[in-house]
């Protein structure tokens, strides 16, 4: 089979994966026009590559581990294990699947990646960076909430976004949705403290810090649900009661103690989980 310029071991593999051909005595026989339409579409066997495989250093597959494995000894998320083999976490490609070999990557983190095995996220240093001047002088227990509010007046939807950072370094990410129709754009704000509240009674927190884009907040709250429309006043009656409970245990700050403000890349983070106007959880969240 010259025309098609195969190895006599390309060939071997070829047949094996199902190239047609005709046996006459001892002898393989080919049509051409069979042969380069099946060429066409033609994939290699999954299974004879996984077979055939041998890195570098000499190993089989036997020594590597697939990436569900890794993903649950690693406990990452699939959106972090995707960033992290683009910043070059080891692994070999076979056929259409990934694997993996756990002494390179305890290897690499060993070199001084700048993740972590926990959460594989930015390191602390990182995340406290972001966090001046806010967690000044606050324990690194202390969790830190960041939140914001948007309106969509064409569908009468308010979102929420809500950024939870535990110890410094870990991040997780809320978004959640509610169809209200309101002239009072600042419900969708309230809103985002109502769940930053709802958050730390489901979680028990005795102690935490809530950043919002609101600074006449940092200086108190007083909401009379009674201004507001009918759909709106069970969710601030219920932001008082949360309010009142938690007197002592929460305080506000303005987004402008962070650094950048505004331009703060976890504030930016919880602005657009505001804008996806739906309901969701991002654990380990990567913030670049």
């Amino acid at each position: 089979m010259g025309k098609i310029k195969a190895t006599k071991a390309q060939m071997n593999a070829y047949l094996e994966d199902g190239m047609p051909h005709y046996l006459i005595g001892n002898e393989y026989r080919f049509l051409e026009g069979e042969v380069l339409k099946w060429l066409e579409s033609y994939q290699p066997s999954q299974e004879r590559l996984e077979r055939e495989f041998v890195d570098k250093k000499g190993r089989t597959l036997k020594e590597y581990v697939s990436e569900d494995i890794v993903l649950t000894t690693l406990r990452i998320t699939k959106e972090i294990y995707i960033s992290q083999c683009k910043k070059g976490l080891p692994f070999e490609r076979v056929g259409e699947k990934i694997f993996f070999n756990m002494q390179d990557i305890l290897k690499y983190y060993r070199r001084g990646s700048k993740t972590t095995t926990k959460g594989m996220s930015s390191t602390g240093g990182q995340k406290k960076k972001f966090l001046m001047h806010v967690c000044k002088d606050v324990p690194k227990e202390v969790p830190i909430m960041i939140v914001d509010g948007s309106y969509n007046f064409d569908n009468s939807t308010a979102g929420t976004g809500l950024l939870l950072v535990e110890n410094r370094d870990t991040v997780t990410g809320v978004s959640n949705v509610r169809k209200i129709k309101t002239t009072k754009p600042i419900v969708c704000e309230l809103l985002a403290l109502l769940d930053a509240l709802r958050m730390m009674k489901k979680k028990k927190l005795n102690k935490a810090i809530i950043v919002t884009d609101q600074e006449s907040w940092t200086k108190g709250i007083t909401i009379d649900p009674n201004i507001y429309e009918g759909p709106v006043k069970n969710y601030l009656i219920e932001f008082n009661l949360l309010w009142t409970e938690m007197k002592g245990k929460v305080v506000v700050k303005f987004v402008g103690e962070l650094n950048k403000g505004k331009k703060n890349l976890l504030y930016k983070k919880a602005h657009t989980l505001s804008r996806e106007y739906k309901t969701g959880l991002f654990k380990q969240l990567e913030i670049e």
